[in-house]
This record gives C-alpha cells, structure tokens and sequence, in this order.
C-alpha cells in the first residue's frame, strides 16, 4: 500500500532544499568551484535521507518532493541539464537503505 505524505511538509523540505543548495552556490557561481558544488550536493543529499529516515516518504511524497526540488531550483537560474541530474542524485539518496 502507498502511503500518503503530508504534502505541505515535504513541499516545503523540497524548497528549503533547494535554497540551502542556491544560497552555498548561486547559479553563477556553481561552474567555479567543484569542491564547493560537490560538498553542498553531499549535504543535501545526506538531509534528504535524513528525512527519508524519519518521514518514511512512499512515492509519491518522493515525487513531490523531486518535483518541488526541481521546480525552485530551475526558478533560481540554473540550467536544465544541472537541475535534472541534480534531482535524479537527491531521489537517488531516498532510495538508499
């Protein structure tokens, strides 16, 4: 059975993701510095199975929340082809057990 979410918490974790991610490396500055775009990639990827942990999302709270997370940060200014593997990588972290 699919269990359903509370849409506006994982709404909100989705776009508290995605400016913690904008705010420690705004778009124009992502292509200078690796280090500082993988470690902020680590950290939110490691928060997002946090929440994982202890919400138990079913999938279509990880939809929402992959969906919410990609919308704000295409909404920030970076490009698409990012944005989408960005993404993938965060649902991806749900995933691990």
């Amino acid at each position: 059975m699919l269990k359903r979410s509370g849409s506006p918490d994982v709404t909100d974790f989705a776009i508290e993701l995605a400016r913690e991610f904008s705010t420690r490396c705004p778009p124009e500055l992502s292509a200078r510095s690796a280090i500082a775009v993988a470690r902020a990639i680590d950290e939110i990827c490691n928060r997002a199975a946090e929440y994982q942990r202890t919400h138990r999302l079913g999938v279509y709270g990880k939809a929402k929340l992959g969906t919410e997370f990609k919308l704000k940060l295409k909404d920030s200014g970076y490009g698409g082809g990012f944005v989408d593997e960005l993404t993938t990588r965060l649902l991806m972290s749900l995933s691990a057990k």
